[in-house]
């Protein structure tokens, strides 16, 4: 028999989570816990943690790990790549980073898809095809390119090993690590902090896991985060808010 001794975040989330509601069944209240952690990257595991075991939780001094923009630009992401027809993602993810894909151009190219009954990806993947495209025609090819190669990625690779592909290759990463600021390295912390609730997936997800079907997990959990501010919930936060709470 294999004995596991050292733990990784998502095996330490558990244990909190597992203490939390092991507390609730002997009479406690949910408001009677506080959880600190280092780094806001580190609430992913947590808010993971608490989702799936039915944890009310709020996060005080800080954003929900989902509700991060980083985050949302990688989830756009593959949210296209599931479904090019999510005109609201594509939006978000164009020129992001930079392709210089003006908003003047993705607006014409918007107008266009309206007045044909067409979807925006559709639109600019035939770029050439529309006189008023035709400036922006080679950028917009560049980008329905990347996608159209990373579209064929997802069904080659393990989900875990394919988004670690698509932060490389669509040019997130190398954007945030050029900056090189603090908030520019914590924002690519919670970039790379996604895999723990790709993996997380992993685990649970059975024989056919899918991009899919992570999607649908993630919406199922973010869904859950409306709740009375009044809720009995357990308090989340960084050691650096929690200073002066004492």
């Amino acid at each position: 028999m294999t004995v596991k001794t050292t733990f990784n975040e998502s095996d330490e989330a558990n244990y909190v989570a597992g203490d939390i509601l092991m507390g609730v069944n002997r009479g406690r209240n949910f408001r009677d816990t506080a959880v600190l952690y280092r780094m806001n990257a580190q609430s992913n595991a947590l808010e993971y943690a608490m989702k799936r075991n039915g944890i009310p939780y709020k996060v005080v001094g800080g954003m929900k790990f989902f509700d991060r923009a980083e985050v949302k630009d990688m989830l756009a992401y593959l949210c296209v790549l599931n479904n090019p027809l999510d005109d609201l993602r594509l939006r978000r993810i164009i020129n992001n980073p930079p392709r210089g894909i003006g908003a003047k151009t993705v607006e014409t190219a918007q107008e266009i898809a309206r007045r044909d009954g067409a979807s925006l990806y559709a639109v600019i993947d035939n770029a050439q095809m529309y006189p008023e495209l035709e400036r922006s025609a080679a950028k917009l090819a560049a980008f329905t390119n990347l996608m159209g190669e990373l579209a064929v990625l997802a069904g080659q690779l393990p989900l875990d090993q394919f988004y670690e592909e698509l932060i490389q290759r669509t040019g997130y990463a190398v954007m945030l690590e050029a900056k090189n600021t603090v908030e520019d390295r914590t924002r690519l912390e919670n970039v790379r902090e996604l895999l723990t609730s790709i993996h997380g997936y992993l685990e649970n997800a059975g024989d056919q896991p899918s991009l899919a079907g992570f999607l649908d997990e993630i919406a199922l959990y973010t869904d859950m985060d409306s709740h009375d501010p009044n809720q009995d919930c357990v308090v989340m936060m960084t050691m650096h808010s929690a200073k002066g709470l004492e």
